[in-house]
């Protein structure tokens, strides 16, 4: 019988592991910079609830 060929899922080059190192490093970039993007957007919403409590507590 033949063995089966290991690649990677993401690049199908050949891997020990299911997704090599590159891609490993890669996809764990991508989420980091997608959560701090969310991070930053949530902040900024945040800001913008404040300032219009504020707003709200100023004209009364």
């Amino acid at each position: 019988m033949t063995e089966k060929k290991k690649v990677c899922m993401l690049c199908a080059k050949p891997s020990e592991e299911s997704i090599c190192e590159s891609c490993k490093s890669n996809v764990q970039g991508e989420a980091s910079n997608q959560k701090q993007r969310m991070e930053k957007q949530v902040k900024v919403g945040s800001e913008v609830e404040k300032d219009k409590i504020v707003k709200k507590h100023l004209d009364n």
